[in-house]
Order: C-alpha cells, then sequence, then structure tokens
C-alpha cells in the first residue's frame, strides 16, 4: 500500500473523474490531473470494478498488484514532461470481459504477472502521450 500522502482522497476521486481528463491506455483508464504546484510527488490510487468479479479476493490481487508495480517502479516521485499528476486508475470498461476470460484460467502468480505487464505498457504509453501534450 502507497504511503498516505501519495495516495488520493475521495474528494479528490471525485474531482479527478468529473474532470473528464481520460486517457484510455490497453486494459487501464487513467483519469489525471495535474499536481498542486506545491506538490512535488505524483498521487496514484486505483479501482477494480465489481463487474469483473463479485469476489473481493480477486479484486484485491489486481489491486495490490498494480500498486505493488507503482512501488517497484516508484512511479510516484518521477515526474512526467516536468509536472506531477493526481492519477486515477481504473479498468477500461469495454475490455472488462476480455479481462474476465483472460484470467479465469490463471493461478494467482499468473494474473499478478498478465496485470503488472499490462500495466507497464500502458504507463509506457500514458508517459509517452502526456509528453505530447
Amino acid at each position: 500500500m502507497l504511503p498516505k500522502r501519495q495516495r488520493l482522497t475521495g474528494k479528490d476521486v471525485i474531482f479527478i473523474t468529473r474532470k473528464r481528463q481520460y486517457l484510455s491506455q490497453g486494459l487501464f483508464g487513467f483519469f489525471y490531473i495535474k499536481q498542486y504546484p506545491g506538490v512535488k510527488y505524483n498521487q496514484i490510487s486505483c479501482h477494480v470494478t465489481i463487474k469483473l468479479s463479485k469476489k473481493s479476493v480477486l479484486r484485491h490481487i489486481i489491486k495490490r498488484a498494480i500498486i505493488e508495480r507503482v512501488q517497484q517502479h516508484n512511479l510516484v516521485k518521477y515526474p512526467i514532461n516536468d509536472a506531477f499528476y493526481k492519477f486515477f486508475i481504473v479498468l477500461s470498461k469495454d475490455r472488462v470481459p476480455e479481462i474476465e476470460k483472460k484470467i479465469a484460467n490463471f493461478s494467482k502468480k499468473d494474473t499478478i504477472k498478465y496485470i503488472q505487464e499490462e500495466f507497464e505498457k500502458a504507463w509506457k504509453r500514458l508517459n509517452d502521450k502526456l509528453y505530447k501534450h
């Protein structure tokens, strides 16, 4: 789990999702806004929809896999295009059935590996798009 200051508050999540700055990359969707001027780190939170699975265990595995990848690569500390952002990560609505089928026969380790690989790809494409803006 990320330290409290590096996570978004419920208020932030509501504000970001209403702002509608959204990029869909692979399996993931990223809501984002620029960070406040004095804050020198990214803030990241994620949500795994109940439409993927009614089992909270599977949703938590996916969420932890994403957060683990964020921590491993220290994504909170590095600016994107000389700016810091607030990110709210969700699964793309139209890709949920595809993910559901894909991970149905996976073991826990395979699920984690698959989610982390897909997150890596999505994060790199997100960085590329934000650099262009």
